[in-house]
This record gives structure tokens, C-alpha cells and sequence, in this order.
């Protein structure tokens, strides 16, 4: 079953102010990402199955297709977490912010305050 953590990360601006913030992630059993990753493939190759009836498009979209399964079944396997949100204080204006994460993205990134537009940093503490 897939569970809910949180983590503290530091939240810095370009300045070098920095304040104390929470990651908000998933982390999959084993099962689930076997799960995932025969989802992924099971999709990819459908879709080559289906492009079998397109003309003259087959011929580069079944092979695409048959070979970005694995490719893609083998990276959601690898993912064991999933990256959902951060939320903290603003290192530039104080205020509380909360920003949404791609489940892909990693630790440090650059995003944007929403209050004020500044640029802050998110890395682990």
C-alpha cells in the first residue's frame, strides 16, 4: 500500500535567506511498482498493437511504441517515491507557500514564490 511521508527541506532565496519547510512524497511497496511497471508496458504495447492499422505510421510508431515499453516499465519500476508537494515560509516575504510537485522532480530544484514571484530553492536539510 502506498504511503504518505513527509521530510524536512530547507527553503532558500538567491539572497541566502533560508527557512525551514515540509516534502510532501509517496513511497511504493514492491508490489506496487511491479504493478506500475506492467501497467506501462501493457499500455505501450497496446498502443503498437493499435498502430498496426495506421498506414505508412506503423512502420516508425510500432517499433517506437514496442521499444518505449520496457524503457518506460523499467523507470517506473525504479521510481520507489513520488514527489507531491512543498509547502513552508517564503525566505523573501514571510509568507506561506505551498507548491506542487511533478512526481519525477528531485531534489534541489528551482521554482517561484507565488506571493512575490522570487525565486526560491527547495533542497533537502
Amino acid at each position: 500500500m502506498t504511503t504518505k511521508q513527509t521530510r524536512p527541506i530547507t527553503i532558500s532565496n538567491s539572497e541566502g535567506d533560508q527557512t525551514a519547510g515540509t516534502l510532501h512524497y509517496q513511497v511504493y511497496t514492491k508490489q506496487e511498482l511491479m504493478s506500475r511497471a506492467w501497467k506501462a508496458l501493457g499500455m505501450f504495447w497496446g498502443l503498437a498493437v493499435v498502430t498496426v492499422f495506421i498506414p505508412i505510421a506503423h512502420f516508425f510508431l510500432v517499433p517506437g511504441f514496442l521499444i518505449a515499453g520496457p524503457i518506460v516499465a523499467y523507470s517506473r519500476y525504479r521510481a520507489a517515491e513520488a514527489m507531491e508537494s512543498a509547502s513552508g515560509e517564503c525566505p523573501t516575504c514571510h509568507q506561506e507557500i505551498a507548491v506542487a510537485l511533478e512526481a519525477s522532480d528531485k531534489l534541489p530544484k528551482w521554482t517561484y514564490c507565488a506571493a512575490n514571484n522570487d525565486p526560491i530553492q527547495l533542497a533537502d536539510a
